[in-house]
This record gives structure tokens, C-alpha cells and sequence, in this order.
């Protein structure tokens, strides 16, 4: 049970200063009063929302950032004026989280002025990308570095070691940390705060185990059992071992990405259910790896493109969130997003690396805050591209960030092509641009590309213009931060309730409601999945809202985050 809602009621005075700062710097928005009972019907303007954030001081104290000593490498800066860069969101002013915290993990060439942007607009933990902390002095003051990697590469550590490959259980009575740290894998790093470190190694389930050739079959039961549980506990000491050998050298703040509570899924999700009592992977080693890392990185990687994408977040978080719950200490969660699609899978996939719509980035940003989480990580990598700037190059998929009117090749109506379409390069010159449309729906026939199918040309320079950046969804991510920044202590304080499962919105395509309870007031936020196809919104029906029989509750979800605060009777 969550206690600080009680907490807070009990002090009084903090959920009514917190209610009374939302109201200073955002007269507009205070709690709207319920009835004891009866249809209560909201309106878009009872809400808050990201436009009404714009021009506003969020922070009494807001980071300053200053400049860089000297100019960035052409290859790592990006050449954008002040203020003009596709990743700066309009009119939000410098802001940090307090409570809660917002991970910026995004490197590669062209990244370092927009994560020195990212530094003063919600993201108070950096990663360096070739950069070293005690040399980068005019972030703003707190910025806190985090150092991420691979480290250890098991197949070659357990050759090095004398074992056989996938060998788990030939680690059950070794003292990994201790080796591990022998070897100054985890050596400290001058000016770094925390540690990610990237585990992705691969292991047998049970069935698979079983059929392993070094499985001992032939043995009697005990000897089979014990086999498994210590090659189910070796297993976990390739996690617990790097983060025990950190901790000796020093490190805080120490998470793993690879691995989490409830493994990442998205088919089936609708149906997927965890009791930590019973659930098989949970207690042959997860509850050990969760209680061995300081914070929880669950991956919520988006792999197509697809209105269902926040709610297969939040099933996710929430499931993750429920295994969390059964530790004797929950670890705080900061789940890893990528504003770019997956993909998922191989072969030509059109929508693989294409960035995720303003309007999910902006809408999972803020609703994972109401799973429980205490943060969030935007991981991103350009390699030596640059994702401020499209490339028009052969075979390319292009995303287009706004209004296009082109005739075909050959005559015919001209084509209306919209924002957040995307066009496959056929060809291209100095002069000329030749390219064809996807069409989604024509999965079957190879989404409306190749022959036979209308083809437009375009010079570069007029086509550029109209190109999405894959930097773009960061402005949504910093809009969504905004928006949480103005919530926080609400937030922070608060208790999720779910209202209606997000596995359930995740298999019907309904519109999205996240509740925090804070006692008398209440904390809700909506979003519709559908935005694109219905602008102007859905309703979300409650009855019986927050426990108060006969109070039925209707609120409008549309493409923007809404959130609301109503006042219990």
C-alpha cells in the first residue's frame, strides 16, 4: 500500500500548497468540484494541456545553460541557430524535474548541442558520448552524468575462464563479483554519478534447458533439479556480479538494461498475466536480479506503426510495476523509450527507424508517470548520421513532416500527400528526387511500392523542406516533460489507480485514462489512440467514479494529453 497519499492528507497543507503553485503559475487550472453522485461532464476546457504550458515559468529555479568553450566538431554539433533546431519545443521555457527524474541516453554524431538542450529542458542525467564530465562546464548546475556499456561479454568471459559456453550452472559456486572486480572491470570513471550496463546475453528456458546436451537427463530427479537451480543461479550471477563488483568500486545509481521483471512483449499482451507467487522466470532468477540493481530499466520500445503503441507501453510498465510491488523494497522504475520505431524483425520494413508521431511521444511520455514510474530514459543513437536532417538516398524511407500536393509521373490528379506520410526513394540526382508513397493499408501488395505504381519527382532542395526529422519527437518528449513538471508533486505523492486495464485499451483501441489518487482530489489523465483517423476525440465513461456510487464521470480524449483535477465531495 502507498502511504504518502495518506501522508499527505494527513499534513493537508502540502496537497493544498502543491494545488496552490499549479494555480499561480497556471491560473486556469484548478480542481473541478464532483457531486456526490449524478453525471458529471467535462469539457476540453477544464483540462490542461501542453498548449497552455507555453511561455510559462515551470521552474522558480530553472537551469542555465551556458556556452561551450569552444565550437563543436562539425560532426558533433549541428549547426542550427538559438531556438531553430527540430528538436526545440515551441515556447517551453527551461525546466527541471524534482522529484522525479527524465535519463537523456542519446549519442552519436550531431547529438551533443541537442543534449546540452535536453540538459535545461527536463533531462537533469546525461550520458557523455565522447565527452569527458570535467571538461563540459556549462551544463546546468546538478547535471548528473551517467557512464552505460556492455563490459562484460559473457560467451568470452566464460572461454577466458576455462567453461564451457552457456555453461550457467559452472557459476552457481564461483564468487563472480569478486573475479569481476579482480579484473577492474567496473573501475570508477572521474565525474560519472550512475551506471547502465547493456546485459543482453541469452539463456535457456526450462523446455530448452531440458534438451540442452550438457543436460544431466539420464540422472535421477534431485540431480536434474539441482542442476537447474544452478544454472538458473549462475545465470543470475552474470547480472548480480557486475552490479555487486560496481557497487565495490564505487558506483550509484546501478541498473541493467537487457533484462527486465516482465519481459517485453507485444502479441499476446492482451492476455498476459504475472503473479509473482507463481510466475516460473520471476522466481528462478528475476526477484534476484531486481533486488540487486538500485534502479528498474524496463525496455518499452515501440516496433510498429500503430495506434495501439501507448497503451502496449503502459500494459507493459503496469505489468512490470506489479512484479516491482511484491519486493520487500520496490526499486523506482525508469523505463527505456526510444522515439524511433524497432522495427521488428528483418527484411524491408518500411517503418523501421522511422520516428514515433509528436503525439504518442508526447501521450506515453506523460501517462507512464501514471504507472508508478519514477522516471524515464530516451535512448537514441545516430551512429554517424544525423537525425536533424534527413538524407535523401536511394532505398531510403522518408517521413514527411507536413503537406505535400505532387502529380504523378506521367500525368493524372495530383496526390495529397499529409504529415506523417512516408515515401520510399526510388532515385536520386542533383536535379531530381524520383520517389513512391507507402501506403499501409496495401500490406499484400508490397504497401503501394514498385512497379506499376505512381512515382513523383521532386528536386532535393524543394523536397528537404517537407522531410520529419528522426530528432523531431524529442520536442514532444520535452512537451511531455513540461506537462509533468507542472503535475509533479502530485504525482510523486500520489497512488495509480487503474480504471481500465491497459491491456484491455491495448486490444480495443480505446481511448486511454491514467488516474492518480491523492484522497479528495484526484488526478486523471486522457488521450485517444485514434487522434489521426477521429480529430475530434472520443468520450471515457467511469461510473461509479473513484468508489462514490451513482457518480458517473464522462471526459473527452482526443490527440492532446489532457489532464484534469477533480475535488471529491
Amino acid at each position: 500500500m502507498n502511504l504518502l497519499p495518506l501522508l499527505w492528507l494527513a499534513l493537508g497543507a502540502p496537497l493544498d500548497d502543491a494545488l496552490a503553485d499549479l494555480a499561480r503559475r497556471l491560473p486556469a487550472c484548478s480542481p473541478v468540484a464532483c457531486p456526490a453522485a449524478g453525471p458529471l461532464t467535462l469539457q476540453p476546457g477544464q483540462s490542461l494541456t501542453v498548449e497552455q504550458l507555453r511561455g510559462v515559468a515551470l521552474d522558480d529555479d530553472p537551469p542555465r545553460l551556458g556556452q561551450p568553450a569552444k565550437p563543436y566538431p562539425a560532426n558533433l554539433g549541428d549547426g542550427f541557430a538559438p531556438g531553430t533546431a527540430p528538436y526545440v519545443a515551441r515556447e517551453i521555457r527551461p525546466f527541471r524535474l524534482r522529484r522525479l527524474h527524465a535519463e537523456w541516453c542519446y549519442g552519436g554524431w550531431h547529438t551533443w548541442a541537442m543534449s546540452d538542450y535536453a540538459s535545461a529542458h527536463g533531462f537533469d542525467i546525461v550520458s557523455a558520448y565522447n565527452r569527458r564530465p570535467a571538461e563540459v562546464t556549462h551544463l546546468p548546475a546538478g547535471t548528473r552524468w551517467m557512464h552505460w556499456g556492455g563490459f562484460v561479454d559473457w560467451p568470452k568471459w566464460l572461454e577466458a575462464a576455462g567453461l564451457e559456453p552457456g555453461r550457467y550452472d559452472q557459476l552457481a559456486d564461483r564468487d563472480v563479483a569478486s573475479e569481476l572486480a579482480a579484473q577492474g572491470t567496473f573501475a570508477r570513471q572521474d565525474g560519472f554519478d550512475s551506471l547502465m550496463i547493456d546485459l543482453e546475453h541469452s539463456f535457456l528456458s526450462p523446455a530448452r534447458l531440458r534438451q540442452a546436451d550438457f543436460y544431466p537427463a539420464a540422472g535421477p530427479a534431485e540431480q536434474r533439479e539441482a542442476f537447474e537451480a544452478a544454472y538458473y543461479a549462475g545465470y543470475a550471477k552474470t547480472y548480480s556480479g557486475p552490479l555487486e563488483a560496481a557497487r565495490a568500486a564505487g558506483w550509484r545509481d546501478r541498473s541493467v538494461y537487457g533484462w527486465q521483471p516482465f519481459a517485453r512483449t507485444w502479441h499476446g499482451l492482451e492476455k498476459a498475466t504475472v503473479d509473482p507467487a507463481t510466475d516460473e522466470a520471476w522466481n528462478l532468477y528475476g526477484r534476484r536480479l531486481a533486488e540487486a540493481v538500485d534502479l528498474l530499466n524496463p525496455s518499452v520500445y515501440c516496433f510498429y506503426w500503430d495506434p495501439k503503441n501507448v497503451a502496449y507501453t503502459l500494459a507493459n510498465l503496469d505489468l512490470n510495476v506489479r512484479l516491482n510491488q511484491s519486493l520487500p523494497r520496490p526499486r523506482p522504475i525508469r523505463p527505456y523509450y526510444w522515439t524511433l520505431l524497432h522495427g521488428g524483425g528483418g527484411g524491408w520494413r518500411w517503418w523501421a527507424g522511422q520516428p514515433l508521431s509528436d503525439e504518442e511521444t508526447r501521450a506515453m511520455t506523460v501517462l507512464g508517470f501514471f504507472c508508478g514510474t519514477q522516471g524515464l530514459v530516451n535512448w537514441n543513437w545516430s551512429g554517424t548520421g544525423d537525425h536533424t536532417r534527413p538524407s535523401v538516398k536511394p532505398a531510403a524511407d522518408l517521413m514527411l513532416r507536413d503537406r505535400l500536393e505532387l502529380a504523378p509521373v506521367g500525368g493524372g490528379p495530383p496526390t495529397t500527400f499529409s504529415r506523417y506520410d512516408v515515401i520510399h526513394v526510388l532515385s536520386v540526382t542533383a536535379e531530381l528526387v524520383r520517389f513512391q508513397r507507402v501506403i499501409p493499408s496495401e500490406a499484400r501488395s508490397n504497401y503501394g511500392i514498385g512497379e506499376g505504381r505512381p512515382v513523383y519527382e521532386l528536386a532535393p532542395a524543394a523536397l528537404q523542406p517537407h522531410l520529419r526529422p528522426a530528432a523531431e519527437p524529442v520536442a514532444a518528449m520535452v512537451e511531455g516533460l513540461a506537462l509533468v513538471r507542472a503535475i509533479e508533486e502530485l504525482l510523486a505523492a500520489g497512488r495509480p489507480v487503474i480504471d481500465v486495464p491497459a491491456q484491455r485499451q491495448f486490444a480495443e483501441t480505446l481511448p486511454i485514462v491514467r488516474r492518480i489518487d491523492l484522497g479528495a482530489v484526484q488526478l486523471l489523465a486522457t488521450w485517444d489512440p485514434l487522434w489521426a483517423q477521429q480529430p475530434a476525440g472520443r468520450a471515457v465513461e467511469l461510473r461509479d467514479f473513484a468508489g462514490r456510487a451513482g457518480l458517473h464521470l464522462t471526459l473527452p480524449a482526443d490527440g492532446q494529453v489532457r489532464l484534469w483535477l477533480l475535488r471529491l465531495p
